[in-house]
């Protein structure tokens, strides 16, 4: 009874550091010394006569002979336990803890499975037939009572194995889920989707689903824009809109380069696929809603004849001039009769790619609407070189800064293609400020909110001499306009 002392201490030893909690944040110093105090009961186990891979001996003290079986049975348990802490120390090592959780728990299960069929055969020498014989039997019932939980977990097994995603990976499986993969478990695995639902797929479903990888192999990967158009817009038309979209949006890379492709022509509708690759600081929601949009207003303004006079065809809206003004939402605070005289007021100019509209640090005389192509805001970086802030399509405008508040602008305006702008004078703009100081507000607004947005267009520059026709000059002179009416 002395003698098996020291092996129950060395037993004893192992119990409290497999049950210490600060190992498992610890997990290389913890199998470090699970090995060493594993070692060490070995030693003194097989020091004292007591073998584990064989039966115990029978002594004429019970208590002895039952203290033989509790260590040969804890020594496998043990064993399982150590050699596991080793897988798991190892996978941390690799930085793969997370990604292999699910090859960590069927490591385990086969280890304590072997450690319990080696403590029936070894310890309690009982017969492995028998055991099977009757396991059999009992393994029968339960398949097809378990039938599906086995179909899920064999299905775990086998994706685990091909490993067609791991955790983080970015999937959609055919129209169950799209989202993140969060975890993969024996019977299941978790996925988050964009709105922060949790979608639990069993992995036999997942099994028999196409699955997409969107973030396998590494690299960029293309998102893919459908886009609907009737019969009745030539495909060379729509394909040519489309690429100047595509060269509208910042976030879209060009290397890979973008692709438009015609995929069916049907009675009524014509469907086109645009492959783009996002960069990568902004989220495909983005860039889709920025390229729709861009497309939209592209198309519009190649199917909308360009006319080069400024006229104002009878029916309202008839000419491009008109429906430029019309398009600036700022201008909706006018009447149809206001907006035809601005748009008579308009002035057309043609620039070639690479012109600059406006030079950084001068100070613009009009609003500029774009007709037609890109225009970008380009800045100079540290370096020398320069990149682009943003870029205008269609129906949007630039250089109101000028005009309405005598500031210079800080980024420079240069044609990326063949680009068709049209004007608004400086005069034209002060008339209309005279009228409607509400439009002055507005205006105003929009400047203070592409500042906060960070877009850095328009920024006051301590060269350029402020002009007298500034925005709060004429919010004054408003001001007291309708004092003296008053009075």
């Amino acid at each position: 009874m002395n003698q098996i002392l020291y092996p129950c201490g060395a037993a004893g030893i192992n119990v409290l550091v497999l049950l210490w909690s600060p190992g498992r944040r610890q997990p290389i110093l913890h199998a470090a010394l699970k090995c060493a105090l594993f070692v060490l009961l070995t030693v003194s186990m097989l020091r004292y006569g007591i073998v584990p891979t064989q039966a115990a001996h029978r002594f004429s003290d019970p208590s002895v002979h039952f203290l033989h079986g509790v260590l040969e049975t804890g020594w496998w348990l043990l064993a399982a336990a150590t050699t596991m802490a080793v897988v798991r120390a190892y996978y941390v090592v690799g930085y793969r803890l997370r990604q292999n959780r699910f090859t960590l728990d069927v490591i385990a299960a086969l280890l304590y499975l072997g450690a319990v069929i080696a403590i029936v055969a070894d310890v309690f020498d009982i017969p492995l037939k028998g055991v099977l014989a009757t396991s059999g039997a009992l393994a029968i019932v339960l398949g097809l009572a378990l039938q599906s939980t086995l179909s899920d977990l064999f299905s775990g097994l086998l994706i685990n194995a091909t490993s067609p995603y791991r955790v983080g990976d970015s999937v959609t499986l055919d129209e169950i889920a799209d989202g993140e993969v969060v975890e993969v478990t024996w019977r299941a695995t978790h996925i988050a989707k964009a709105n922060r639902d949790m979608v639990v797929v069993p992995n036999s479903v997942i099994a028999k689903s196409r699955i997409v990888n969107r973030s396998f192999p590494l690299g960029p990967h293309a998102t893919v824009a459908r886009f609907e158009t009737t019969t009745q817009l030539r495909p060379s038309e729509v394909v040519h809109a489309l690429e100047l979209a595509v060269q509208t949006c910042v976030g879209i890379s060009q290397d890979p380069k973008p692709s438009v492709a015609t995929t069916s022509i049907g009675r009524r509708t014509a469907m086109y696929d645009v492959t783009l690759f996002r960069t990568g600081e902004r989220s495909e929601v983005e860039v889709l809603n920025k390229f729709y949009d861009a497309a939209h207003r592209h198309l519009e303004s190649i199917t909308v004849p360009l006319e080069h006079g400024n006229e104002v065809a009878d029916i309202p809206g008839g000419t491009l001039a008109y429906r430029l003004v019309e398009a600036i939402g700022i201008f909706g605070m006018l009447s149809k009769d206001q907006r035809i005289q601005l748009a008579k007021s308009l002035v057309r100019r043609e620039c070639a790619p690479g012109q600059v509209l406006l030079a950084a640090g001068t100070c613009s005389q009009s609003i500029s609407i774009v007709g037609y192509g890109v225009v970008a805001a380009s800045a100079t970086e540290d370096s020398g070189g320069h990149y682009d802030i943003v870029r205008l399509g269609p129906r949007e405008y630039f250089g109101e800064s000028g005009p309405i508040a005598g500031v210079a602008s800080m980024v420079a305006f240069v044609a990326r293609t063949y680009v068709i702008v049209y004007e608004l004078p400086d005069h034209a703009v002060m008339n209309l400020l005279k009228q409607h100081a509400d439009v002055a507000h507005a205006f105003a607004a929009k400047l203070e909110a592409r500042e906060r947005k960070g877009q850095a267009l328009m920024q006051v520059s301590p060269e350029v001499h402020m002009a007298e026709n500034g925005l709060m000059q004429w919010l004054h002179r408003c001001i007291e306009a309708i004092h003296h009416k008053l009075a």
